[in-house]
C-alpha cells in the first residue's frame, strides 16, 4: 500500500478518478435537483433518515452510535467484536448504515450540483473523521467485507463529485483508506456458504478500484480477480432463466448496482450481460402497473451509490440505468426521479421502458407469472434460497402474490428485522407469514438461525399451461402428506385449488395476507368481501367443512395481521387465517377471488 501511494500523485490520481467516472450533474432535472438539495440541507443540520426513521447526527457523526437507540458499540479490536450481538447497541445494521458513506455521498452530490462550499466542507470533514476514528482493524466497521465494499463505491464517487475541493493532503489520506479497504476485502472475501450478494459486492469493489486507481501491480490484480469473480458469480447466482438464486427480490437492485458500477468501466462478457438482461426482464414481468414488485424473500433497502433522492424507486432507478448500459428495454419510469441515475451516469435517459404483461414460466427459479386483463399473479414452486445457508429465502413454497387492476392485493408480509428482533425475524420468514398452507402449524422448512435453515422444503411444477393461464405445483415439505396447489387465472377471477392427501397430519391451516389498502369483512358463510373503496373482490371458499376462520389486524400475540413495507417498519394489515381439524383422508379446497 505504501508503494502504491508513493508512486502516484494524489492530485493526478483523483483527476483520473473523476475522468473515468465522468458524472453529469448538469443533466439532472429541477425536481430531482431540489429533492437532493433538500436532503443535503437537512444533513448540514444533522438530520437524516435511518431506515425511514428521522435521526439527529452529531457533527461529525459518532460512527459507532446506533442513532435509532442512542447506544454505542464498544471501542475494541474488530476481531473481538461479534456483530451479531443485539445486547450492545441493537442490530448492527443501524450503525453500519450511516458508515456506508451515503450521507457523505449526498453532501458531495449537492456540492457537484451547486459548488456551494458548505457541502464540500462538511463532506470532507466527515470523511476524514471516519478514517481517523476507525483505524485499520479496529471497531465494528472492520467486521464486514461487504460494508468495506459499499464504502469503496460511495467514497470513490464522493471524491469524484467533490473534485478540486479535495486537497492533496486529504486526497492522499482518502486514497490510502481506499487501498486499505481493498486489501481488507481481498483478504476477507465471503466464503463458500456465505458467497451470495456479499461476494458480488466485494468482487465489484475490487474490480471498480482496479479501474479507477493508477495501474500498479496490486491494483491490476484486484481488477483481474474482481472481474473474474463477477463473471463466475453471475453464472452461479442467476439461473439461466434470469431468476436470482437467493430468492430475495429486494436484493436485485442492490446486485444490479454492483454490476452497473463495475462494468461501466469494462466491457461486459456475454455471459454476464445475458444473465442481467434476463433478470431485468423477470422484474419487468413481476412488476405491476403501479410499479410494485412482490416482496419475496428478504429485503433490507440496501443501496450502493444512491445518486437519486429518497423518493425514487430502486427497481426502476437502477433498472433503467442498467438497462441503458445493456442496451435493452428497461422498466418504465413512473416519476422523474426514476431517471436520476441514468442522467448522472450517462447524461441522458432511455426513451422507452415498459413492463412485460404476458404470462411466463421461470423453471430454474421456480416461479410462474400469470397475467390477465385485470389480474397479475406470481406463484412460487421453487427452491428456498442459494447454497447451503439459503440465508435470504423465506418458507414460502406454493405461495401466491397477486395484484388486481394494477394494485397489490395479496402480499408477502415482508422482512422487518434481521438480528435486531429474533422473534419477529422468525415470524416474517415463516410459512404463516405467506399466502400458502401449513400442516399441523409447522413451517415448511426448519429455521435454525437468523440466516440459517436446516431441513428444507423442495418444490416443483407439475402442470404448466400458460395458454390456459394454469399452473400447478407440489412440495415435499410435509411428506408423507402430499400437498398440491393449482392456480388458474381468468379475466375476472383467480382460482386457487389446494389438494391434500392426508397420511400423518392432523390439521391444515391457510393464511391470506392483504395489502393495507384493502379492508376485509365476512360476507356470509365461506365468503369475504375485500374492498379498497374503489374496487371490490369477493373471496369464496368451497370444499371445506368444519373449519374455523378468523381475521387478524395488527395482532401482537399471534403476530398475524402485520405487513413490513420496508426494513425496520411494520404496519397493520388484514390476515385471514382458516384452519381445518381433524383432516379428512383427502381434501380438495377451492379459493375463488372474483372481481364484482
Amino acid at each position: 500500500m505504501a508503494t502504491l501511494l508513493s508512486e502516484c500523485c494524489p492530485h493526478a490520481a483523483l483527476t483520473a478518478l473523476r475522468e473515468r467516472l465522468n458524472l453529469c450533474p448538469d443533466t439532472v432535472g429541477e425536481g430531482e435537483r431540489a429533492a437532493v438539495l433538500a436532503e443535503a440541507d437537512a444533513l448540514l443540520q444533522g438530520r437524516w433518515t435511518l431506515f425511514g426513521y428521522p435521526v439527529q447526527f452529531d457533527d461529525p457523526p459518532r460512527w459507532t452510535r446506533n442513532y435509532a437507540l442512542g447506544k454505542d458499540w464498544m471501542d475494541a479490536p474488530a476481531k473481538a467484536i461479534d456483530y451479531r450481538r443485539i445486547d450492545v447497541a441493537g442490530g448492527v445494521k443501524y450503525v453500519w448504515e450511516p458508515s456506508r458513506g451515503q450521507p457523505i455521498l449526498r453532501l458531495a452530490t449537492a456540492y457537484a450540483l451547486t459548488h456551494d462550499a458548505r457541502y464540500a466542507k462538511t463532506a470532507l470533514c466527515w470523511l476524514t473523521d471516519w478514517i481517523e476514528r476507525n483505524p485499520r482493524g479496529w471497531g465494528i466497521h472492520w467486521t464486514s467485507a461487504l460494508e468495506h465494499a459499499i464504502r469503496v463505491f460511495a467514497w470513490g464517487y464522493a471524491l469524484a463529485l467533490l473534485g478540486e475541493a479535495v486537497g492533496d493532503s486529504d486526497g492522499s489520506r482518502m486514497l490510502g483508506a481506499l487501498l486499505q479497504h481493498a486489501e481488507y476485502i481481498e483478504r476477507h472475501l465471503s466464503p463458500g456458504s456465505s458467497a451470495n450478494n456479499h461476494l458480488i459486492g466485494e468482487a465489484a469493489a475490487l474490480a471498480f478500484l482496479g479501474r479507477v486507481l493508477p495501474q500498479q501491480p496490486a491494483v491490476q490484480r484486484w481488477a483481474h480477480k474482481g472481474f473474474r469473480m463477477l463473471e463466475r458469480e453471475a453464472i452461479r447466482q442467476f439461473f439461466d432463466d434470469g431468476v436470482n438464486a437467493e430468492q430475495g427480490f429486494g436484493y436485485l437492485p442492490f446486485v444490479w448496482e454492483f454490476y452497473l458500477h463495475a462494468y461501466r468501466l469494462q466491457p461486459l462478457p456475454n455471459a454476464v450481460a445475458v444473465r442481467l438482461q434476463r433478470n431485468i426482464d423477470f422484474v419487468r414481468t413481476v412488476m405491476d402497473a403501479s410499479g410494485y414488485v412482490p416482496q419475496v424473500g428478504d429485503e433490507d433497502d440496501g443501496t450502493v451509490v444512491p445518486l437519486w433522492s429518497e423518493r425514487a424507486n430502486r427497481y426502476r432507478v437502477v433498472g433503467r440505468a442498467l438497462g441503458m448500459m445493456l442496451h435493452i428495454e428497461p422498466p418504465p419510469a413512473l416519476t422523474d426521479s426514476d431517471d436520476a441515475l441514468c442522467l448522472w451516469l450517462f447524461g441522458s435517459a432511455p426513451t422507452g421502458g415498459s413492463r412485460i404483461t404476458e404470462s411466463r414460466l421461470y423453471p430454474g427459479g421456480g416461479y410462474a407469472v400469470l397475467h390477465s386483463a385485470r389480474w397479475q399473479t406470481l406463484f412460487d414452486a421453487g427452491p428456498l434460497g442459494l447454497g447451503s445457508l439459503a440465508a435470504h429465502g423465506h418458507a414460502d413454497a406454493l405461495s401466491i402474490w397477486a395484484s388486481v387492476d394494477g394494485k397489490p392485493l395479496l402480499i408477502d408480509a415482508g422482512t422487518y428485522a434481521y438480528h435486531e428482533d429474533p422473534e419477529w425475524r422468525n415470524h416474517f420468514r415463516s410459512t404463516p407469514a405467506h399466502n400458502t398452507l401449513t400442516l399441523d402449524n409447522r413451517n415448511q422448512s426448519e429455521i435454525l438461525g437468523a440466516f440459517l435453515w436446516g431441513k428444507r422444503a423442495r418444490s416443483e411444477f407439475t402442470i404448466c399451461d400458460l395458454r390456459q393461464n394454469t399452473v400447478e405445483g407440489t412440495t415435499d415439505a410435509y411428506l408423507p402428506d402430499r400437498v398440491v396447489r393449482r392456480v388458474q387465472l381468468q379475466d375476472e377471477q383467480l382460482l386457487i385449488t389446494d389438494t391434500i392427501e392426508w397420511d400423518a397430519a392432523r390439521s391444515a391451516q391457510w393464511h391470506w395476507h392483504f395489502h393495507p389498502d384493502w379492508q376485509v369483512q365476512p360476507d356470509g358463510e365461506g365468503t369475504w368481501r375485500i374492498t379498497d373503496g374503489i374496487g371490490t373482490v369477493r373471496l369464496s371458499l368451497s370444499g371445506l367443512t368444519g373449519y374455523t376462520a378468523q381475521l387478524y389486524y395488527g395482532d401482537e400475540a399471534s403476530k398475524l395481521g402485520w405487513y413490513s413495507p420496508r426494513f425496520g417498519h411494520k404496519v397493520p394489515c388484514t390476515t385471514l387465517a382458516v384452519e381445518k381439524t381433524p383432516l379428512d383422508d383427502w381434501l380438495r379446497v377451492e379459493w375463488r377471488f372474483e372481481l364484482i
